[in-house]
């Protein structure tokens, strides 16, 4: 455990983090590009994410929709919870 210590406090912070996700394994890191379509990409990369990565790039990307989509996307939301 040393030694890791050690090696992560040798590198800068950004290359220690990206290092130490990587030998962890948690998350799954930023979505891809798309292969097939945005939302088969999204629903695969969503499998494997955090819950903290799952709110963080939800909230994200609702706070970039345009008004007229934030409404269109709350009334789906709100449709799916009363079925």
């Amino acid at each position: 455990m040393a030694l890791a210590f050690v090696a992560l406090k040798a590198l800068d912070r950004d290359d220690a983090v990206n290092a130490a996700e990587a030998a962890l394994g948690t998350g799954a890191g930023r979505p891809p590009a798309p292969f097939f379509n945005f939302m088969d990409e999204a629903a695969f990369w969503a499998d494997y994410a955090d819950p903290e990565e799952l709110y963080a790039y939800c909230l994200a990307s609702f706070k970039r929709m345009k008004p007229a989509r934030q409404a269109a996307f709350l009334e789906h939301v709100q449709r799916r919870q009363a079925a």
